[in-house]
């Protein structure tokens, strides 16, 4: 079991560092680009930070299920909370954050980005509880 808590905790924390480094610099950053440059910038961020999550969000998604499987006496707190957590961060990836970054795709608008800078924070939330969760899980094997 402890591989697969393992597994969970390196990619969750592996995402709150990014969420971190997007939120801080990234994001903000968005200000800066030219209006002329910006379409060519957005398709350039969208296509290099999708590498960026994906392979981290599948590994903590397979360690919850390898955790899962390899739970011998009930699913524990540190479990549940992870999982909540992850799917959480799924939900408001699929529902806030992707139709924003779709709305930015061909002209940067500031309340736009502002509001994905508010769904980003509340993933980088979620993100953490899953990585506090998963590193309590493995603390407690």
């Amino acid at each position: 079991m402890k591989s697969a808590l393992l597994v969970t905790v390196v990619a969750s924390w592996y995402l709150v560092g990014l969420s971190m480094t997007i939120g801080l610099v990234v994001y903000p950053s968005f200000d800066l680009v030219d209006e002329t440059r910006w379409t060519a910038f957005h398709r350039h961020h969208v296509a290099r930070i999708t590498w960026a999550v994906a392979a981290p969000w599948a590994a903590q998604a397979l360690g919850l299920v390898w955790w899962f499987v390899r739970i011998q006496h009930g699913i524990s707190v540190a479990w549940w909370l992870c999982a909540a957590s992850a799917a959480a961060s799924v939900a408001i990836t699929v529902t806030r954050a992707v139709p924003l970054h779709n709305r930015l795709h061909s002209t940067f608008d500031p309340r736009v980005a502002q509001s994905l800078r508010h769904a980003h924070w509340l993933r980088t939330v979620c993100w953490s509880l899953a990585a506090t969760a998963a590193t309590a899980g493995l603390s407690s094997t």
